[in-house]
């Protein structure tokens, strides 16, 4: 649970706690008044002696409802009105025009794509998008894992780290290219760039990585180096 959530919770139980002990302290000083015990004196009162007017009634003292009634009352509404904005949020995100509900579509569509795919595909600022993924994360909505100097974003389902290395390798387009002519076959070094299109120092590098990541191998047939996809 969020902790707006507990907040919100939390000052509606303390509100509804500060009215029911106001409640029954009204209820406690309101009951039926006690009959003084103290006998009445029979003496005739002297005639002479001028009658004392009735006399104040002592000041009141600091009674506890003055205090319960109205904290327990804004606390009550307090948290009322944070609930409520707590459910228009969650019902404003996951609405399929908000930017929250977007970027999650994207990488359940594109999983293992990074920050910086998501800004350059939907087009939101940076720090917009960095706000929404780190609402979605905390609503376990997407996950997110570290893959070399990059975090990667996920749909929140079990998946094996294996899984997890290929889709973060296929977000970007070189390694996409390189994986889909590879397919079954296994190529040489030429065969790849004609199939890519690629630079050779450009296909060089991307090769290193993914064999480092363990998504190719690369097998060695007399002065031919061939790569392909580790099954």
């Amino acid at each position: 649970m969020k902790i707006r959530k507990m907040v919100s919770v939390f000052l509606l139980i303390c509100g509804i706690g500060l009215l029911l002990i106001t409640a029954l302290s009204g209820i406690s000083t309101d009951g039926p008044a006690q009959i003084d015990p103290t006998p009445v004196d029979p003496t005739p009162a002297d005639p002479n002696q001028p009658i004392n007017p009735e006399a104040p009634p002592a000041p009141p003292g600091n009674d506890i409802s003055d205090f319960t009634g109205p904290t327990g009352l804004i606390l009550t509404a307090a948290g009322c009105i944070l609930i409520v904005i707590n459910f228009a949020r969650s019902v404003s995100s996951t609405a399929p025009e908000s930017r929250a509900m977007q970027i999650q579509m994207y990488v359940e569509e594109h999983p293992g794509s990074s920050e910086s795919d998501i800004v350059k595909y939907l087009g939101y600022s940076r720090s917009s998008t960095a706000h929404h993924l780190k609402r979605l994360v905390r609503e376990t909505r997407v996950a997110e894992k570290p893959y070399r100097n990059t975090v990667r974003y996920y749909p929140p389902v079990i998946q094996t780290a294996e899984e997890d290395t290929l889709n973060a390798v296929t977000s970007k387009e070189k390694p996409a290219i390189i994986l889909e002519a590879l397919g079954k076959d296994a190529l040489t070094m030429s065969e790849l760039l004609e199939k890519t299109g690629l630079s050779v120092s450009s296909l060089r590098w991307h090769l290193a990585r993914m064999e480092e990541d363990g998504v190719i191998v690369s097998e060695k047939s007399g002065k031919l180096v061939r790569y392909s996809v580790l099954r």
